[in-house]
């Protein structure tokens, strides 16, 4: 099932958010990643993202890729929920997730 997440960076910029975005995508999106929107809030960036499933999420962030794009900034990021997804809308009409 495609999970959902939401997590804050604290003290991280926008130089160096975009910093690891760029990093992370230099191959294209990450295997199983759906969606991933960022943006500033006060004292950090909070960050919304979908996988394809928990497995996808959790292969990403354990990934030697995700370690060298985290080394280029000291903010660590906080979970603060995840959620399973039962249906998404890509922009062409909801269609169910699992």
């Amino acid at each position: 099932m495609a999970l959902a997440m939401l997590a804050e960076i604290p003290d991280l910029t926008r130089e160096e958010y975009e910093r690891v975005v760029r990093k992370v995508n230099e191959s294209g999106s990450p295997a199983g990643a759906v969606f991933h929107a960022g943006g500033p809030i006060e004292g950090g960036y909070r960050v919304v993202e979908v996988w394809e499933s928990r497995e996808a999420a959790d292969s990403f962030y354990g990934s030697q890729l995700y370690k060298e794009a985290a080394a280029a900034t000291p903010a660590q990021p906080k979970i603060l929920m995840t959620w399973a997804i039962s249906g998404l809308d890509r922009g062409s009409g909801w269609q169910p997730t699992d």
